[in-house]
């Protein structure tokens, strides 16, 4: 079997991990076949595949746009493609063979400002429609989006297929002392601290978690806080709001961290939050929890199905409560120690071996039976 794989947007840090991870651990499982990733210029490093009959295609395609429409066609045509795999919500509208298309999450129409535009929010809702018509197959990372899609897009549950991500494997406790120091010490980190990392967006509840963190420090408890991610427009704002509540010696913003860095960040950390309102799925609960670090998680959305038994979960609307969890797990031995096992049992059902053999089951059955709406140009 000929499978393309749409891998565009593999520079994005969230879906572009998602994409390495599982076309990589897809060609493992099944290395007869014959690959084609579609991937953008300066980008061919960022899949590591030693099968031969994996070959790299670079493409100037912009997502979203017109050209997509009409030369990603001709590439599966050309390329005689059995089966196309966006791992994205994107797809093109007249296809040459059976599709499988992944939706992640519908977060643009669940927090409309994640999307300001009201056209944007429009064509995005269009599109994802028009995907989720066309698909053979959808693939999507959690029961909680499926449920989402369903009532959303309205969508037939009997045609999407909940497919828990992996976790990387490069997320694994650091041991090495000098490591953690020079981490530390780079992001001027000076004693012990609780960990968030994510972009910025208000959904993500950054402000939330600043709340609670003055809260935590106001009932005597003593740390600092490290918010890593780039925060764009909303960093400036973050720091006004930690300067407001008289924290922000204690608040350390440390801005893009790169995945070697963060391996050390996670194993240095005491205590690692997600104060999230909403989210899809959520990789950096798992990497904290596969790094040996005590969860607090936000007690809605996808977190509690994702994070299991591995978390400790408060409501991220009420920075009392959320204070009290963060002063458990920091400082509480047994609840330290329970967290921290039950967070490793827990990442044992995410794996990228168990993600490539699902997603493969999945295009075996796209190919062998086609949507009956089908109809490839």
């Amino acid at each position: 079997m000929r499978i393309a794989f749409d891998l565009r947007r593999i520079k994005n840090p969230g879906v572009g991990r998602y994409m390495k991870c599982l076309v990589e651990a897809i060609i493992e499982q099944e290395p007869e076949n014959e690959y084609l990733l579609i991937l953008p210029p300066d980008a061919e490093s960022a899949v590591s595949v030693d099968n031969g009959r994996a070959r790299k295609l670079t493409s100037k395609l912009k997502y979203y746009s017109i050209q997509e429409q009409i030369q990603l066609p001709g590439i599966l045509r050309r390329n005689k493609i059995d089966l196309f795999h966006s791992p994205h919500f994107m797809m093109p509208m007249l296809r040459p063979c059976p599709c499988v298309v992944t939706i992640h999450d519908v977060i643009y129409l669940a927090c409309k400002e994640d999307l300001s535009s009201r056209i944007g929010r429009l064509y995005y809702h269009g599109m994802m429609s028009a995907s989720l018509r066309i698909a053979d197959r959808v693939i999507t990372d959690s029961e909680f989006s499926k449920q989402e899609i369903v009532r959303r897009l309205h969508a037939d549950p009997l045609k999407i297929e909940v497919i828990y991500p992996g976790v990387a494997r490069q997320f694994q406790q650091v041991a090495e002392e000098s490591r953690l120091q020079s981490v530390c010490s780079k992001y001027h980190i000076s004693g012990q601290f609780i960990l968030y990392t994510g972009i910025y967006k208000r959904r993500k509840n950054h402000a939330g978690l600043l709340l609670a963190f003055q809260r935590f420090l106001a009932n005597g408890s003593q740390g600092q806080l490290v918010i890593a991610g780039p925060m764009d427009e909303g960093g400036g704002e973050l720091k006004a709001l930690a300067e407001k509540l008289g924290i922000e010696k204690q608040v350390v913003f440390a801005g893009f961290v790169d995945d070697f860095d963060l391996q050390a960040l996670y194993s240095a950390a005491r205590v690692y939050a997600c104060p999230s309102l909403y989210e899809g799925f959520g990789f950096t609960v798992l990497e904290a929890m596969a790094s040996g670090v005590p969860v607090v998680c936000s007690n809605v959305a996808s977190l509690p199905e994702v994070a299991g038994q591995g978390a400790l979960y408060a409501d991220p609307r009420n920075p009392e409560e959320f204070a009290k969890a963060l002063h458990l797990a920091f400082f509480d031995p047994d609840a330290r120690r329970l967290l921290v096992e039950n967070g490793r049992k827990n990442c044992q059902r995410f794996c990228w071996e168990n993600a490539a053999q699902q997603t493969l089951a999945v295009y075996h059955d796209a190919v062998s039976t086609p949507h009956p709406k089908a109809a490839y140009a």
